[in-house]
């Protein structure tokens, strides 16, 4: 018996620690990034909430207005990069650099967003992963 859970034990925590691992998305397999657009407008709500924070902008384009949802990193990497719920001023127009989604969602289109400037030109790379070649310093 003891055995038997000495083997058992190990390959369940094996299976919980792979499961949570895919359980996270790739951001390739959702959001194009042969297509980064940048897009500016003023941002009307922010979910702070994980696995990923959501920015809801209107982005204005002549006379139309176009909902954007975009997707950034989780709180805790955002907290380390110096962006907490204060430093958005939702007064103040935004400019996201935007990997648009391989599908667009119901009413808005959507984004996982790559660099964020603000209105007093502080950047912020707000990306969840970069692929291999780009960043922040080389975002194409």
């Amino acid at each position: 018996m003891r055995t038997k859970l000495a083997l058992i034990i190990p390959a369940l925590l094996i299976g919980v620690l792979a499961s949570s691992t895919l359980a996270h998305h790739s951001v390739l397999a959702e959001f194009d990034s042969s297509k980064a657009t940048s897009i500016t407008g003023m941002v009307s709500k922010i979910e702070w909430s994980n696995p990923h924070v959501w920015i809801y902008l209107t982005v204005s384009n002549g006379n139309q207005s176009i909902p954007w949802r975009v997707q950034i990193a989780s709180r805790g990497a955002l907290e380390k990069s110096g962006i907490d719920k204060n430093t958005i001023d939702l007064a103040k127009p935004v400019t996201f650099e935007v990997w648009p989604a391989l599908s667009e969602g119901a009413g808005y289109r959507h984004g996982n967003g790559r660099l964020l400037t603000l209105s007093d030109g502080r950047k912020f790379d707000v990306s969840d992963k970069w692929p291999e070649g780009k960043g922040p310093n080389n975002p194409r």
